[in-house]
Parts: structure tokens; sequence; C-alpha cells
């Protein structure tokens, strides 16, 4: 019977290794982004005296997102990391009370700023690799659960842990590349559909001018439901699919209305109604019901009421599809859920890492431009297969991976395992970030609100 190595002498003089190895994709794709010279460049925040860059604190704690460190605290793994602080030029990883007092100390203004740089990639990449002709916005909300006194944190509606503080972020997610486009993080005591208006009229003015917005659709459910997001999604021109809001008058109306059966057994119908009863404007409902006993776990979600025979699931809708075709359009903004639970997973969404409501919202913005380096690294350069993958999935078969930093005759090399089974993707992924073809021209959103106002003038 073969026998293990008896005899091992251990010694603490390796300076270059790394079990992050493959995070030497995402630095030579964030090099071709120039992201470094570009938060430098843009986001001004003032100068203290350190050992640190404002932009080299930043990119670490990015790097540090996607590697799967979900607290900041436990960052200080990277101290000793030669490879890894190789990769960033750092001499020695800042430790957790410097990350800490940079979160606070980055003022309103810089993380405008990095908000600002983050919507300016997502731009300037829009047309790669292939230009876009529509977009589908998914927008939906989290409550995140927080404990202790942090700011900001309210006591408000928390089915999971009732009476507990928490936060309720609102997100925007585009449906088709399954690409982040907006956030906003809100006190927990926000209802969904606080502040949501303006919340729309942002995530339209990050789409590009050559869009038309009858090209852009929405889908929410009965949480965003009300007038003044219809009349908004209205004058502004785009198509949306909303989950309707239970009331007398809806339901009557969803139970008294003309049905069509399908081979299925379910039943579709529509009808005119209005949305307010002070606005005689009348909107399409369409309306979906199936036997109660044959409930499949997929559509409970979207059920609006029940009576004795059927469930229901009622919509207001602006697009001229038939009701069945209304239906299964809104049940592909389930991907919007899956998204949000890679945030609060694989990303750490639910550890706040300070008491300051400023320092929270800069690493808000911090992790969702962190979920979207990761997106445009998939898109742009693994394989289609992984477009639709997790971050706990690249991380597993590219990020991890046990690595020695050498050099040899003048050039550096990382040397990887030899039975690395996603060898060849790996390597094609290096040729695509070498051969990626960025636009020539980068422009910085300076401001959001006035392209869009002058396209509602209009």
């Amino acid at each position: 019977m073969p026998k293990g190595t008896r005899k091992v002498r251990f010694t603490f003089d390796e300076t270059h290794l790394t079990h992050f190895g493959g995070m030497w994709l995402m630095q030579r794709f964030c090099n071709q982004l120039r992201l470094r010279w570009r938060i430098q460049k843009y986001v001004q925040v003032p100068h203290r005296q350190g050992s640190y860059h404002a932009a080299e604190l930043i990119l670490a704690m990015l790097f540090a997102i996607i590697m799967g460190l979900r607290r900041i605290n436990k960052t200080e793994i990277l101290q000793y990391n030669g490879a890894f602080l190789e990769m960033l030029g750092l001499a020695r990883f800042p430790d957790q009370s410097t990350l800490r007092r940079f979160l606070k100390r980055l003022p309103p203004k810089a993380i405008r700023q990095l908000a600002r740089l983050h919507d300016s990639l997502r731009a300037y990449l829009f047309a790669l690799p292939r230009t876009r002709t529509s977009l589908t916005f998914d927008v939906d909300s989290v409550i995140v659960t927080v404990y202790g006194s942090q700011a900001g944190g309210r006591v408000g509606y928390n089915p999971k842990k009732p009476g507990h503080r928490s936060y309720h972020p609102v997100l925007c997610f585009e449906a088709h590349d399954q690409e982040f486009w907006h956030g906003r993080l809100r006190p927990g005591n926000a209802a969904p559909i606080t502040g949501i208006v303006s919340f729309l009229h942002t995530c339209l003015a990050k789409v590009p001018p050559t869009l038309a917005r009858s090209r852009i659709r929405f889908r929410m459910d009965a949480g965003f439901y009300g007038s003044r997001v219809i009349r908004f999604l209205d004058e502004m021109g785009c198509q949306y699919v909303i989950v309707a809001r239970a009331n007398p008058l809806l339901r009557s109306r969803a139970q008294g209305c003309r049905f069509h059966r399908l081979a299925t057994g379910w039943e579709v119908g529509e009808f005119w109604e209005q949305v307010r009863y002070k606005r005689p404007v009348p909107h399409r409902f369409v309306v979906v019901r199936r036997p109660i006993p044959e409930d499949p776990s997929d559509a409970e979600q979207l059920t609006l009421f029940n009576d004795r025979r059927y469930a229901y699931h009622v919509f207001v809708t602006s697009c001229s599809l038939s009701p069945w075709r209304v239906y299964l359009f809104y049940k592909f903004r389930a991907t919007a859920e899956k998204h949000i639970r890679e945030l609060l997973y694989d990303y750490p969404l639910g550890k706040i890492p300070t008491d300051s409501w400023t320092a929270h919202v800069a690493f808000f913005q911090l992790l969702l431009f962190a979920a979207d380096l990761v997106h445009w690294f998939k898109r742009l350069c693994l394989p289609c297969a992984y477009l639709s993958t997790t971050l706990d999935t690249i991380r597993t078969d590219f990020l991890v991976l046990p690595a020695r930093l050498v050099r040899r005759h003048k050039e550096h090399v990382v040397k990887l395992p030899h039975d690395y089974h996603y060898r060849r993707e790996f390597q094609n992924a290096v040729r695509n970030i070498h051969r990626l073809r960025l636009p020539n021209k980068f422009r910085f959103c300076k401001s959001l609100v006035a392209p869009l106002r002058r396209a509602r003038g209009q």
C-alpha cells in the first residue's frame, strides 16, 4: 500500500505565492479598461498623508469583493499574499482599519463621481460585443437585515426577522445581457414604491440616446404598482408589465371578464379599467387564471388572489402582446431575484462594514461596480455559456487557483497547476483580453438628469 510523504520540513521564505492565481485575468482586463487611471482622474478624494493612494484603496476593495472576502476584517489573509500584492503594485495590503477609515472619509461628491465612472464605463461598453436594439429592465427591492445601531438602519417590513433593523435597497437589472443598471440604498422603513419615479427617471437617463423609448420595457411586481409609476412610464413612451395590486374593483373585473381556454387548462382574458378613479384614462389589464389543484411552485409568487376554483394573476400593461405572452414575458423576471440572491450570498451585500451611512452608500456603490466588472469580464472575455453563471462559478472555475509568480529571462511568469481543468478556456480568455478592441472615445458622465429632461420635453 503506497504511503504518503513521511518527513516534511517547513520553511517560511516564499514571497510570491497566491491561491487567487486567476485574478491575473481580472487584473489584465481592468488594465485594458485603464481602470486605475480612470479612478485617479475622475474620482477626486481629498489627499491625506499615508501609504496608499485613493485609487489603490478603491481597486483593492473591488478586487477583495470579487475574490469573495465577505468582510473587511477578512482581508488580513492578503497581507502575506505576495503574488496578489505584486498584481496590485502594493508593498503591503491595507489593513481593515485603513479600509474602514477610507470609507468613512469619502465625501458624497467622490461617491457620486465613482457612481458616474461606473455609469460611464457601462455606456462605453454598451455596444460590445454587439449593438443592442432593445432593453428590458427588471426592477426589484430586497430587505437586508443589519445588527446593531448602523446609521440608516430602520425597523420596517422584514418578514424574515420582524422587528430587526434593516436596509431596503432598490435595484434594476437589464434582462437580456443580465447587467446591473442602477441601484439605490434606502432605510429599512422605506416602502417599495418610495422614490421609485425618480429611480426610473435615472434608469432611463442612463440609456443611450440612440435607443428609442418604445424599445424599452419594464417588469415590476405589485410593490411598485401605482398611478404615478404608470403615468410616468406612459409619458416617457416605455412599455411595461406590472403586477396589479388587489382591490375589490379589480377583483370583480378580473373574475367577470371573458376568458379563453388554453390547451394546458389555463384561461386568459383582458379588460380595460382606470388605474385610479380620479384619472379617466383606461389601461389594459391582463388576467391569467389556473385551476387551484394545479399549483406549480413557479407561479405562486404571481398569484394576486384566489377563489374557490381558480388562482388569478392580474397585470397592467402597455404591451400589445397577447395575454398569455404577457404572462410568459413577466415570468422571466425571476432572473432578477437570482441576481439579488447573488448580491446577498456571493457578494457581501448583507455585510455592512461600518456604522456610517455615507460609508454604507460608498460600499454599496463599490459592490455594484464590482458586480458589473465581473459581468463585463464574462461578456467580453469568457465563452457565451458563462454569461448566465454566478460569481461563485466564475471563482471556482477561473479565479481561485493556486499560483506562483516567478521571474524568468527578464519577464514575469505565473505558474498554474498542471492538471487545471479549464486550461483552454483560461488561455482563450487571455487572448480575448489581449485582442479586446475598445471604442476610441471615452466620455465621463457628468450629469444624468439633463438629457432625460430634454427627451421628456420633446
